[in-house]
């Protein structure tokens, strides 16, 4: 197991690719590398974040082991698809990005997603840390991408719709045969368009153990909106809630190791 996991879900624009890519530059920063940061989102954009370029995408491989099992070679399968994949790694400063892509066409997920779910399961004992940025929604948790989520981090605006989407994922994740130790909400973007902070104080939050603020930052929207990476320098008011965020995800991995090395049961 690694030493540290973080899943980003949420709902689309709620900033958990931000967030994703904030988390793991505080990562690096208090010396927890190398770090892996999965890009497990169709719109790919956690590359962009990080000012990291993608060479290749798990989606393109589909149609590539479909052209191998055409053709007669002494290069068994599995091994060809285990030296495509390294390939398709990102080595950044401190980190690897690994990007999965949307298939070109009508096609179905499901070859794509058992990729990325065997990759999960193998790579991440290489890192002191994952980072996981998953597709907005839901999607990502039906589809059992992970089957045993560490730290759950789970992003909304701090709005009613958002955080009623927060409460059908949990509700989701309670349904599925899947194994989550830790949740922690983000409220995200709080303040924004004049909003004080009582209002975030106000909704009806759902009961994930801890939840974390994030204020409204306009430095990290300037530099969203101009497609800017994120890189040290990025982010003001925010810098200190991802700190916090961090801390909390270290503390949950210090628990469940603890546990683990105790053979404790893990709830």
């Amino acid at each position: 197991m690694a030493g540290l996991t973080f899943v980003f879900g949420g709902k689309g624009g709620s900033g958990k690719t931000t967030l994703a890519a904030m988390v793991l530059r505080r990562l690096l920063r208090i010396g927890r590398r190398p770090v892996l940061a999965v890009d497990a989102d169709p719109n790919a954009t956690l590359g962009l974040m990080l000012g990291q370029q993608v060479g290749g995408m798990i989606a393109d491989l589909r149609d590539r082991m479909g052209e191998a099992a055409q053709t007669v070679s002494e290069i068994p399968k599995q091994r060809l698809l285990d030296q495509w994949m390294a390939e398709l790694v990102s080595e950044g400063e401190g980190f690897d990005l690994l990007t999965m892509g949307r298939p070109e066409g009508p096609k179905c997920y499901c070859y794509v997603n058992g990729l990325l779910r065997r990759y999960l399961k193998e790579l991440p004992r290489n890192y002191s840390a994952v980072v996981v940025d998953c597709e907005a929604g839901m999607e990502y948790l039906s589809r059992l991408t992970m089957e045993d989520i560490e730290t759950l981090v789970l992003v909304a605006e701090a709005t009613p719709v958002g955080v009623m989407t927060i409460r059908r994922i949990m509700e989701l994740a309670d349904s599925l045969p899947i194994r989550v130790h830790r949740r922690i909400l983000v409220l995200n973007k709080v303040g924004l368009a004049g909003e004080g902070g009582s209002s975030a104080e106000r909704l009806k939050l759902p009961e994930t153990g801890q939840v974390v603020r994030v204020p409204f930052d306009p430095d990290l929207y300037r530099r969203c909106a101009a497609g800017e990476p994120l890189d040290d320098e990025a982010g003001g008011p925010a810098k200190e809630a991802v700190e916090e965020l961090v801390s909390l995800c270290l503390e949950s991995a210090r628990e469940l190791i603890s546990k683990t090395e105790r053979k404790e049961p893990i709830s």
